[in-house]
């Protein structure tokens, strides 16, 4: 769901990473108003959050306790109520098979932890279509 702001649209995303400073380095990438950002810290957490606010997009970390984000992107896609939302996984595991993992889960793609905020919105945003 997309909402106006003066002209433009804000995007709402989700993070969902058990690493807070992600989230801190996000909102440097993604500032407002074109997005709004918030976070979860756990898989099964943000099961209840997606299904209430519906985000534009989900960044989804590979690695956390409880619910993975790769079995997170999989009950999103089999779920019609969020199989429309796209999901970008971001993690330290990078390599072709963790890539196709992300992609079979039903993620757009990868985007390897560490990152520079000024390269991960161009990420998103080509990720996501949205440029």
């Amino acid at each position: 769901m997309e909402q106006a702001v003066v002209g433009a649209i804000t995007k709402k995303v989700l993070l969902v990473d058990d690493e807070a400073f992600n989230f801190d380095l996000l909102q440097l990438a993604l500032p407002a108003p074109q997005y709004q950002l918030k976070y979860v810290a756990l898989g099964q957490a943000a099961l209840t959050q997606i299904h209430d606010e519906k985000p534009d997009l989900i960044l989804l970390d590979i690695l956390m306790p409880g619910l993975s984000g790769i079995d997170l992107c999989i009950l999103l896609k089999h779920n019609p109520l969020t199989a429309d939302i796209p999901v970008i996984m971001l993690s330290g595991l990078d390599s072709p098979a963790d890539v196709r993992a992300a992609t079979a889960a039903g993620a757009l793609g990868l985007i390897a932890k560490p990152f520079s905020a000024r390269e991960i919105r161009w990420q998103i945003e080509q990720l996501a279509g949205w440029c």
